[in-house]
């Protein structure tokens, strides 16, 4: 993991669709694969950068119950 943080997943997705749109327009089919394999690797870094969002809403949650859980427990 690493700059897939820096952006969020949509970003990642618009820079994939952005490079399909090339490779659509190249003539170069030596080129149209290089642009689809730089596509394919945004939409890997917008899958990462959507897990990376849900680890940490989750953890974010997780550290919620927890605080209010040990307030209940400390009232008991």
């Amino acid at each position: 993991m690493g700059i897939e943080r820096m952006h969020s997943a949509k970003y990642w997705r618009a820079r994939a669709e952005e490079f399909r749109a090339k490779a659509d327009n190249c003539e170069y089919p030596e080129t149209r694969d290089a642009l689809r394999s730089v596509a394919k690797n945004y939409d890997d870094l917008a899958r990462s950068a959507e897990q990376i969002g849900r680890t940490a809403e989750a953890r974010l949650v997780a550290e919620e119950y927890a605080k209010g859980y040990s307030r209940n427990s400390a009232t008991r």
